[in-house]
């Protein structure tokens, strides 16, 4: 299998104050299940050196069915629903695609 991305999903997430810790191991474990779905080549937490606030998650797709197949699970469903007590606000996703 060829390991180049077809897209690149760039997710930041802004924690509630005190709750920075917890954020990002919950993005952890998230990024942990990504990286073991069908189509990921990868996933990983991220600080940012041009948004200090934010914690940015990264992962690497195959193809959006395979991102869409994860993003629709139960399991990532329920991962993301419990992130929201967290944020200070809405995260603020993107999908690169590669050309």
């Amino acid at each position: 299998m060829t390991e180049h991305a077809a897209v690149i999903d760039v997710s930041r997430y802004y924690p509630a104050p005190g709750k920075r810790d917890e954020l990002l191991s919950a993005m952890r474990q998230m990024a942990d299940r990504a990286a073991s779905s069908d189509g990921c080549f990868g996933a990983q937490a991220c600080d940012s050196d041009q948004d200090e606030e934010a914690l940015i998650a990264v992962s690497r797709w195959e193809s959006q069915s395979s991102l869409d197949s994860f993003a629709q699970s139960p399991e990532f469903i329920h991962e993301r629903e419990q992130l929201t007590s967290l944020l200070s606000k809405p995260a603020r996703r993107e999908h690169l695609r590669p050309k």
